[in-house]
């Protein structure tokens, strides 16, 4: 089963976080769904601005819910023209021209599973009690760690991206992380708006808790809403083999 609640944020009457549950697109619900037998599970983080955010994620997860496992289209082409068809649709339509969205998700095909990752959306997996982060944040703040600059990026903005889908730019996909995934008991899906304001323990307290996977994203939202959180606010409890 897969179990999500993704809600709109303080900051915003609409919600730019989007869920793709195999074929069907939702926002600013909760509820559960069969472990789809073929295609995505992810979040999309619109990052436009205004209502260009709803769309960038919307468009992205629309598009992914036709893909079909097909021996003669490859996954990683497949992605970059999504990229292409969003960035060209924001340039037409003239509104929100820069709009973009982060991308974190689980592919069920035919020969196990994948993770596909640009942005600070994250996927973790469960390992016994603990949860392994198996995504790495594209943000400003990431790569100054990396290139050594501990100063700068303790002043950075932390939330700040460096990679996503859209924003005008076809090479900010240039980052995009395809990888075989191992199989798993239990997988979880957070956007910013919950990993920024719940800590790993947190997490792994929670779903290691009492009560149902639907309390159990509910109660994650509540604690990133206790914690100061402002923005949209996804979970996506991922259960392969419940049902």
């Amino acid at each position: 089963m897969i179990y999500v609640s993704t809600h709109a944020g303080k900051r915003h009457t609409i919600s730019e976080d989007s869920v793709l549950v195999g074929t069907e697109v939702v926002s600013d619900v909760s509820g559960s769904f069969p472990m789809p037998d073929a295609g995505f599970i992810c979040i999309a983080d619109g990052v436009g601005g205004n209502c260009g955010g709803a769309q960038a994620s919307g468009f992205v997860l629309r598009a992914l819910a036709k893909w079909k496992d097909n021996p003669d289209v490859e996954l990683k082409s497949f992605l970059i023209k999504t990229n292409d068809d969003l960035i060209s649709c924001a340039l037409d339509e003239g509104i929100a021209s820069d709009m973009a969205t982060t991308l974190t998700g689980i592919l069920v095909a035919n020969d196990g599973y994948r993770i596909v990752h640009i942005g600070n959306t994250r996927a973790y997996i469960k390992q016994g009690k603990y949860l392994k982060q198996i995504t790495s944040d594209h943000t400003t703040f990431n790569w100054l760690m990396s290139s050594g600059q501990i100063e700068a990026a303790e002043h950075c903005n932390k939330s700040e991206i460096t990679n996503c889908f859209g924003g005008k730019n076809p090479a900010l996909l240039s980052k995009l992380y395809i990888a075989d995934c191992q199989q798993f008991s239990l997988a979880l899906l957070t956007s910013d708006g919950v990993h920024d304001y719940v800590d790993l323990d947190t997490l792994e307290e929670i779903l290691a808790g009492e009560g149902s996977y639907d309390d159990k994203c509910e109660e994650i939202i509540s604690r990133a809403k206790h914690a100061g959180s402002e923005d949209d606010l996804s979970v996506v409890i991922i259960c392969p083999l419940e049902g």
